[in-house]
């Protein structure tokens, strides 16, 4: 593939640190519209509304199955979007005012007397599947094209990782009070679940609106870019897929989501009835300090497997922490029981020491596949990629929100029995084992697929000098 317009290098070699913070917020935005749901859904829809598990599961899959297939379309928009505010930030604009207004309606759904109907009449169910579908939707229009802008701050290597970083300085923020939602809406303040939801929601959305704007109005883009010839969808996707270092990282990376979010949907429940004993507000406060726990450490793991990184290469880096959340994964068969649950915070930690400097590494090496992909098609794609990015996160989240709900029922877990008697022992060895297992084994095949990532410090360093040698020659 060729193009008649080779776009020059983006960015600069040094980013101004106001730069990078202002583009930083967005990960605030990024985290409140990812988390929001999971940290509330499964238990409010199965606690307060009366969904089964599975059910609950399912409504929560579909709008992130539904949305993956729209991130394509959205990444290649922004890549061809030729407007005089740039390619990004219209998208970016728009997608953040929806997410606002539509992140409380979560909690508003009708006809609560059909919530144990089969999903055919169940009108709930129905109703988180459209709402939900819309937020996912919204979410990409932001999401997307704030991905690629940062990825096209700066060609230098080892900038890349200091300017993503950022987005999780600040972006950590949002994961830390989310961990706290629930605790929030459990309060007495409020005179059930719903209403607590909506409300401590509403509160989100102001935030989401202000951190979302920030990089909407504070980043510029090169607009030189979008005199390149746009490209259509099909063949967008069809060279974004054929790119090897990308697909590498394409496949562990929906391997890691799988794998790790399986939990989303089975470990709430587990915890509230195994090791809280049905006590809503005693697991709201465990997670509430559990997330404090993860975000802390979570910026000592974005340090230590960034300087690893700096150090070797980003392949390195990411082995490291992967290796250090599959030991943390395996240790929960043990940590996860009603008589220690301090356990849990020793293991967690083992696990965030590595977690956080994972999704680092991710981001950094999307950007450095960037180039790659310059180098051959002449193009540049961020959008693309990272809508492909996207796709994998909404796509492995979607396919475990459901695959969590039917492992919980799998297991025996059935809520009219637990609510009547709790949860026995037999079962809850039935969830651990299943959950920790599979989570376990989707680790290990990450660790085998990172370590054929082609892309080192030297091929990287190299494809940069080819591209500023190729951009001098057409000027």
């Amino acid at each position: 593939m060729s193009s008649t317009h080779i776009p020059h290098i983006p960015g600069q070699k040094r980013v101004p640190l106001r730069t990078k913070v202002t583009w930083g917020f967005g990960g605030l935005a990024d985290n409140f519209m990812f988390n929001t749901l999971t940290a509330l859904g499964t238990l409010v829809y199965v606690q307060h509304f009366g969904l089964s598990p599975a059910l609950a599961g399912m409504a929560l899959a579909f709008p992130r199955l539904i949305d993956a297939f729209t991130d394509p379309w959205i990444g290649n928009l922004s890549d061809n979007l030729k407007t005089k505010y740039g390619r990004r930030r219209p998208l970016m604009f728009f997608g953040v005012i929806a997410c606002a207004l539509l992140l409380p309606l979560l909690w508003t759904p009708m006809g609560a007397e059909t919530a144990q109907n089969p999903w055919f009449s169940n009108i709930p169910f129905f109703y988180i599947v459209t709402i939900g579908s819309l937020l996912a939707v919204a979410y990409t229009l932001f999401v997307v094209p704030y991905t690629a802008l940062g990825f096209e701050l700066t060609p230098n290597y080892d900038e890349r990782t200091r300017v993503i970083v950022w987005r999780m300085y600040i972006g950590l923020i949002g994961s830390v009070s989310a961990g706290w939602l629930f605790r929030l809406a459990a309060a007495d303040t409020f005179p059930n679940l719903g209403e607590g939801a909506f409300w401590v929601t509403v509160g989100v959305a102001v935030i989401v609106l202000i951190s979302g704007l920030i990089p909407t109005f504070g980043c510029k883009e090169d607009l030189e870019i979008e005199t390149q010839e746009p490209i259509k969808l099909l063949p967008a996707i069809k060279y974004t897929m054929t790119n090897k270092p990308f697909v590498i990282l394409f496949i562990a990376y929906v391997t890691i989501i799988v794998a790790l979010f399986s939990a989303q949907s089975i470990a709430p429940l587990l915890m509230l009835h195994y090791v809280f004993n049905g006590s809503e507000k005693a697991i709201g406060d465990f997670t509430g300090w559990f997330t404090t726990l993860a975000v802390g450490l979570s910026y000592g793991s974005m340090f230590f497997i960034g300087y690893l990184s700096t150090r070797f290469n980003k392949r390195s880096a990411m082995l490291v922490g992967l290796c250090f959340v599959l030991l943390g994964t395996i240790l929960n068969f043990f940590a996860i029981d009603p008589r220690w649950p301090w356990a849990l915070y020793v293991v967690g930690g083992i696990t965030f020491i590595g977690m956080q400097g994972c999704w680092l590494m991710i981001d950094s090496m999307v950007a450095d596949v960037c180039d790659d992909d310059e180098l051959e098609t002449g193009r540049r794609r961020e959008g693309m990629f990272s809508s492909v990015k996207g796709f994998a996160l909404k796509a492995a989240q979607g396919i475990t929100f459901g695959l969590g709900g039917y492992m919980a029922t799998a297991a025996g877990y059935d809520p009219q029995v637990v609510d009547a008697s709790g949860l026995d022992e037999a079962t809850a060895v039935k969830m651990k084992a299943l959950l920790i297992g599979f989570q376990s084994l989707g680790l290990v095949l990450a660790i085998f697929l990172m370590w054929f990532y082609p892309i080192s410090r030297q091929r990287a360093e190299e494809t940069q000098r080819l591209l500023e040698a190729k951009a001098g020659k057409d000027t």
